[in-house]
Protein backbone atom coordinates (compact mmCIF):
# COMPACT_ATOMS: atom_id res chain seq x y z
CA UNK A 1 0.00 0.00 0.00
CA UNK A 2 1.63 3.38 -0.97
CA UNK A 3 1.18 5.61 2.01
CA UNK A 4 1.20 9.45 0.43
CA UNK A 5 -1.11 12.41 0.19
CA UNK A 6 0.58 13.51 -3.36
CA UNK A 7 -2.04 12.22 -6.60
CA UNK A 8 0.68 12.52 -8.54
CA UNK A 9 2.21 9.31 -6.75
CA UNK A 10 -0.86 7.69 -6.31
CA UNK A 11 -1.00 7.51 -9.91
CA UNK A 12 2.46 7.08 -11.15
CA UNK A 13 2.02 3.56 -8.69
CA UNK A 14 -1.42 2.75 -10.09
CA UNK A 15 0.12 2.96 -13.57
CA UNK A 16 -2.50 3.96 -16.60
CA UNK A 17 -5.92 3.65 -15.65
CA UNK A 18 -8.99 5.08 -17.76
CA UNK A 19 -10.42 7.14 -14.62
CA UNK A 20 -7.67 8.97 -14.45
CA UNK A 21 -5.91 11.48 -16.58
CA UNK A 22 -2.27 12.49 -16.09
CA UNK A 23 -0.50 15.47 -17.63
CA UNK A 24 3.11 16.79 -17.01
CA UNK A 25 4.84 19.62 -18.36
CA UNK A 26 7.81 22.26 -17.53
CA UNK A 27 6.97 25.66 -16.27
CA UNK A 28 10.41 27.09 -16.39
CA UNK A 29 13.68 25.64 -15.70
CA UNK A 30 14.18 23.75 -12.99
CA UNK A 31 10.02 23.95 -11.82
CA UNK A 32 7.67 21.24 -13.25
CA UNK A 33 3.99 21.03 -13.20
CA UNK A 34 2.08 17.26 -13.08
CA UNK A 35 -2.38 17.36 -13.19
CA UNK A 36 -3.55 14.44 -12.39
CA UNK A 37 -7.55 14.35 -13.06
CA UNK A 38 -9.57 11.61 -11.63
CA UNK A 39 -12.66 11.49 -13.67
CA UNK A 40 -14.76 8.76 -12.01
CA UNK A 41 -15.58 6.12 -9.28
CA UNK A 42 -13.01 3.99 -10.97
CA UNK A 43 -10.45 6.11 -10.66
CA UNK A 44 -11.08 6.87 -7.29
CA UNK A 45 -10.80 3.70 -6.62
CA UNK A 46 -7.33 2.85 -8.14
CA UNK A 47 -5.68 5.98 -6.76
CA UNK A 48 -7.46 6.34 -3.75
CA UNK A 49 -8.53 9.92 -4.09
CA UNK A 50 -11.83 12.23 -4.64
CA UNK A 51 -12.62 12.97 -8.11
CA UNK A 52 -11.58 16.11 -9.09
CA UNK A 53 -8.18 18.26 -10.37
CA UNK A 54 -4.95 18.32 -8.33
CA UNK A 55 -2.01 19.91 -9.53
CA UNK A 56 1.52 19.58 -8.08
CA UNK A 57 4.53 22.08 -8.75
CA UNK A 58 7.18 20.55 -8.09
CA UNK A 59 11.19 22.13 -8.08
CA UNK A 60 14.04 20.94 -6.51
CA UNK A 61 15.76 23.45 -5.08
CA UNK A 62 12.51 24.90 -3.97
CA UNK A 63 12.76 27.33 -0.60
CA UNK A 64 17.13 26.56 -0.52
CA UNK A 65 17.87 30.11 -1.00
CA UNK A 66 17.57 30.12 -5.14
CA UNK A 67 15.24 33.36 -5.44
CA UNK A 68 14.06 33.25 -8.73
CA UNK A 69 13.40 29.10 -8.36
CA UNK A 70 10.95 30.53 -5.14
CA UNK A 71 9.39 33.02 -7.16
CA UNK A 72 8.75 31.16 -10.22
CA UNK A 73 6.80 29.02 -7.95
CA UNK A 74 4.82 31.62 -5.99
CA UNK A 75 3.40 32.85 -9.28
CA UNK A 76 3.33 29.67 -10.90
CA UNK A 77 0.73 28.34 -7.70
CA UNK A 78 -0.79 31.61 -7.57
CA UNK A 79 -2.11 31.29 -11.35
CA UNK A 80 -3.61 27.95 -10.10
CA UNK A 81 -5.37 29.59 -7.26
CA UNK A 82 -6.94 31.78 -9.30
CA UNK A 83 -7.87 28.76 -12.18
CA UNK A 84 -9.09 26.85 -9.54
CA UNK A 85 -11.07 29.62 -7.38
CA UNK A 86 -12.80 31.51 -10.89
CA UNK A 87 -15.09 33.64 -9.80
CA UNK A 88 -15.39 32.78 -6.19
CA UNK A 89 -11.93 34.93 -5.59
CA UNK A 90 -14.40 38.08 -5.96
CA UNK A 91 -16.07 37.30 -2.84
CA UNK A 92 -15.13 37.05 1.28
CA UNK A 93 -12.23 34.01 0.79
CA UNK A 94 -11.21 32.47 4.45
CA UNK A 95 -8.03 30.67 4.30
CA UNK A 96 -8.00 27.81 6.94
CA UNK A 97 -4.18 27.29 8.56
CA UNK A 98 -4.57 23.29 9.52
CA UNK A 99 -2.12 21.71 12.50
CA UNK A 100 -0.71 22.28 15.07
CA UNK A 101 1.80 25.38 15.68
CA UNK A 102 3.62 23.29 18.62
CA UNK A 103 4.68 20.22 16.76
CA UNK A 104 7.46 21.98 13.66
CA UNK A 105 6.39 19.25 10.74
CA UNK A 106 2.51 19.97 11.04
CA UNK A 107 2.64 23.61 11.77
CA UNK A 108 2.65 24.53 7.93
CA UNK A 109 -0.94 25.98 8.24
CA UNK A 110 -0.69 28.06 11.00
CA UNK A 111 2.70 29.30 9.78
CA UNK A 112 1.08 30.52 6.23
CA UNK A 113 -2.18 32.08 8.54
CA UNK A 114 0.74 34.35 10.05
CA UNK A 115 2.17 35.31 6.41
CA UNK A 116 -1.50 35.76 4.45
CA UNK A 117 -2.60 39.57 4.54
CA UNK A 118 -6.12 39.46 5.90
CA UNK A 119 -8.42 42.53 4.99
CA UNK A 120 -11.95 42.02 5.99
CA UNK A 121 -11.92 43.57 8.63
CA UNK A 122 -11.01 46.97 6.95
CA UNK A 123 -13.90 45.98 4.59
CA UNK A 124 -16.40 46.06 7.44
CA UNK A 125 -14.88 49.01 9.74
CA UNK A 126 -13.00 50.93 7.23
CA UNK A 127 -14.50 50.93 3.71
CA UNK A 128 -14.29 54.75 2.76
CA UNK A 129 -11.29 55.23 0.80
CA UNK A 130 -10.38 51.64 0.66
CA UNK A 131 -8.30 50.25 -1.86
CA UNK A 132 -10.51 48.49 -4.26
CA UNK A 133 -7.74 46.30 -5.67
CA UNK A 134 -7.67 44.30 -1.74
CA UNK A 135 -9.64 41.01 -1.59
CA UNK A 136 -11.96 40.69 1.31
CA UNK A 137 -9.93 37.75 3.09
CA UNK A 138 -9.81 36.45 6.72
CA UNK A 139 -7.48 33.49 8.12
CA UNK A 140 -7.80 31.04 10.86
CA UNK A 141 -5.84 28.67 12.38
CA UNK A 142 -7.73 26.94 14.91
CA UNK A 143 -5.82 24.35 16.18
CA UNK A 144 -5.89 20.55 16.70
CA UNK A 145 -8.62 18.58 18.84
CA UNK A 146 -6.14 17.54 21.44
CA UNK A 147 -5.43 21.22 22.63
CA UNK A 148 -8.85 23.10 22.00
CA UNK A 149 -11.06 19.85 22.56
CA UNK A 150 -13.09 20.90 19.35
CA UNK A 151 -13.47 19.15 16.33
CA UNK A 152 -11.69 21.04 13.69
CA UNK A 153 -14.38 21.01 10.92
CA UNK A 154 -16.66 22.26 13.56
CA UNK A 155 -14.68 25.23 14.25
CA UNK A 156 -14.26 25.96 10.62
CA UNK A 157 -18.41 25.32 10.02
CA UNK A 158 -19.23 27.62 12.54
CA UNK A 159 -16.74 30.36 11.28
CA UNK A 160 -18.62 29.68 7.77
CA UNK A 161 -21.82 30.00 8.87
CA UNK A 162 -21.35 33.40 10.29
CA UNK A 163 -18.97 35.04 7.73
CA UNK A 164 -20.82 33.14 4.36
CA UNK A 165 -17.26 33.04 2.36
CA UNK A 166 -17.42 32.08 -1.17
CA UNK A 167 -14.26 30.02 -0.65
CA UNK A 168 -12.33 28.37 1.76
CA UNK A 169 -8.82 27.92 1.14
CA UNK A 170 -7.00 24.78 3.46
CA UNK A 171 -3.57 24.78 3.76
CA UNK A 172 -2.06 21.14 5.79
CA UNK A 173 1.51 19.74 6.13
CA UNK A 174 1.03 16.63 3.60
CA UNK A 175 3.13 13.06 4.24
CA UNK A 176 4.97 11.67 0.64
CA UNK A 177 6.24 7.88 -0.55
CA UNK A 178 9.47 9.70 -1.57
CA UNK A 179 12.27 11.68 0.40
CA UNK A 180 13.28 13.51 -2.69
CA UNK A 181 9.44 14.89 -2.18
CA UNK A 182 9.98 16.36 0.66
CA UNK A 183 10.05 20.03 0.98
CA UNK A 184 9.84 20.35 -2.91
CA UNK A 185 6.87 19.81 -3.96
CA UNK A 186 3.22 22.03 -3.58
CA UNK A 187 -0.19 20.05 -4.18
CA UNK A 188 -3.33 22.08 -4.82
CA UNK A 189 -6.41 20.47 -5.33
CA UNK A 190 -10.28 21.21 -5.84
CA UNK A 191 -11.40 18.20 -3.78
CA UNK A 192 -10.87 19.60 -0.31
CA UNK A 193 -9.35 17.83 2.32
CA UNK A 194 -9.05 16.05 5.46
CA UNK A 195 -7.43 17.97 8.60
CA UNK A 196 -4.18 15.49 10.15
CA UNK A 197 -4.65 13.62 6.85
CA UNK A 198 -0.79 13.88 6.45
CA UNK A 199 0.08 12.01 9.74
CA UNK A 200 -2.46 9.13 9.18
CA UNK A 201 -4.98 11.28 11.87
CA UNK A 202 -8.07 12.00 9.58
CA UNK A 203 -10.58 13.91 10.76
CA UNK A 204 -14.22 15.21 9.38
CA UNK A 205 -13.45 16.17 5.86
CA UNK A 206 -13.38 20.14 4.82
CA UNK A 207 -15.15 20.10 1.54
CA UNK A 208 -18.32 21.99 -0.84
CA UNK A 209 -20.40 18.85 1.01
CA UNK A 210 -19.46 19.53 4.21
CA UNK A 211 -19.23 23.27 4.39
CA UNK A 212 -21.54 23.93 1.64
CA UNK A 213 -18.88 26.09 -0.82
CA UNK A 214 -15.80 25.43 -2.67
CA UNK A 215 -12.70 24.13 -0.96
CA UNK A 216 -9.42 24.47 -2.32
CA UNK A 217 -6.46 22.07 -0.19
CA UNK A 218 -3.21 23.16 -0.67
CA UNK A 219 0.03 21.53 0.74
CA UNK A 220 3.57 20.27 0.76
CA UNK A 221 4.82 17.33 1.87
CA UNK A 222 6.86 17.63 5.19
CA UNK A 223 6.95 14.13 6.27
CA UNK A 224 7.68 10.55 5.26
CA UNK A 225 6.79 6.93 7.28
CA UNK A 226 9.53 4.90 8.36
CA UNK A 227 7.89 2.27 6.73
CA UNK A 228 7.84 3.89 3.38
CA UNK A 229 11.38 4.45 3.57
CA UNK A 230 11.98 1.06 4.71
CA UNK A 231 9.98 -0.42 1.72
CA UNK A 232 11.69 1.66 -0.76
CA UNK A 233 15.16 0.18 0.54
CA UNK A 234 13.73 -3.08 0.37
CA UNK A 235 12.50 -3.01 -2.69
CA UNK A 236 15.97 -2.17 -3.94
CA UNK A 237 17.51 -4.47 -2.53
CA UNK A 238 14.88 -7.39 -4.14
CA UNK A 239 15.55 -5.11 -7.57
CA UNK A 240 19.31 -6.12 -7.16
CA UNK A 241 18.65 -9.90 -6.54
CA UNK A 242 18.92 -12.65 -8.93
CA UNK A 243 15.49 -12.75 -10.42
CA UNK A 244 15.15 -15.91 -7.86
CA UNK A 245 11.09 -16.57 -7.36
CA UNK A 246 12.03 -17.78 -3.99
CA UNK A 247 13.93 -14.78 -3.13
CA UNK A 248 11.80 -12.14 -4.55
CA UNK A 249 8.83 -13.85 -3.22
CA UNK A 250 10.09 -13.69 0.34
CA UNK A 251 11.17 -10.11 -0.14
CA UNK A 252 7.75 -9.63 -1.31
CA UNK A 253 5.96 -10.96 1.92
CA UNK A 254 8.17 -8.67 4.14
CA UNK A 255 7.52 -6.01 2.18
CA UNK A 256 3.41 -6.36 2.78
CA UNK A 257 4.21 -7.07 6.00
CA UNK A 258 6.01 -4.05 7.23
CA UNK A 259 3.20 -1.69 7.29
CA UNK A 260 1.80 -3.26 10.30
CA UNK A 261 5.49 -3.70 12.36
CA UNK A 262 5.81 -1.45 15.54
CA UNK A 263 7.17 1.82 14.27
CA UNK A 264 6.29 1.62 10.77
CA UNK A 265 3.99 4.97 11.71
CA UNK A 266 6.86 6.65 12.80
CA UNK A 267 7.61 10.04 10.68
CA UNK A 268 10.67 11.19 9.17
CA UNK A 269 10.94 14.84 8.56
CA UNK A 270 14.46 17.43 7.18
CA UNK A 271 16.79 17.98 10.55
CA UNK A 272 16.26 21.84 8.98
CA UNK A 273 12.44 21.69 9.22
CA UNK A 274 12.04 24.94 11.38
CA UNK A 275 13.62 26.86 8.22
CA UNK A 276 11.68 24.80 5.67
CA UNK A 277 8.50 25.65 7.24
CA UNK A 278 9.36 28.98 7.52
CA UNK A 279 10.54 29.35 4.38
CA UNK A 280 7.63 27.36 2.35
CA UNK A 281 5.05 29.08 4.42
CA UNK A 282 6.53 32.50 2.67
CA UNK A 283 6.48 31.30 -0.62
CA UNK A 284 2.66 29.95 -0.15
CA UNK A 285 1.76 33.35 1.76
CA UNK A 286 3.40 35.28 -1.37
CA UNK A 287 1.23 33.47 -3.73
CA UNK A 288 -2.16 33.56 -2.08
CA UNK A 289 -1.31 37.25 -1.31
CA UNK A 290 -1.02 38.40 -5.44
CA UNK A 291 -4.00 35.78 -6.22
CA UNK A 292 -6.41 37.16 -3.05
CA UNK A 293 -5.93 40.97 -3.75
CA UNK A 294 -6.07 42.43 -7.74
CA UNK A 295 -3.35 43.46 -9.46
CA UNK A 296 -0.97 43.69 -6.77
CA UNK A 297 2.36 43.30 -6.54
CA UNK A 298 4.23 41.28 -3.68
CA UNK A 299 5.80 44.16 -2.72
CA UNK A 300 3.12 46.21 -2.65
CA UNK A 301 1.28 44.08 -0.65
CA UNK A 302 3.93 43.75 1.88
CA UNK A 303 3.92 47.53 2.20
CA UNK A 304 -0.07 47.61 3.69
CA UNK A 305 1.37 44.34 6.01
CA UNK A 306 3.65 46.34 7.76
Amino acid sequence: MIRTDLAMEAAQAAGQIAGVEVMNDEIRPGVSRSRVTVLNEEGERAIGKKKGVYVTIEAPQLAQGDAEIDEGCTFALANEIRNMAGEALNGVVLVVGLGNRMVTPDSLGPAVCDNVFVTRHIHEYAPEGIDRRLGNVSALAPGVLGITGIETGEVVEGVVEHIKPSLVIAIDSLASRSLERVRTTIQIADTGIAPGAGIGNKRKALDKETLGVPVLALGVPLVVYAATIAQDLMQTAMDKTPSDVNARSSFQRILDAMQDVQGADMIVTPKEIDKVVSDVARIIADALNISLNKDMTIEEVRRYMH
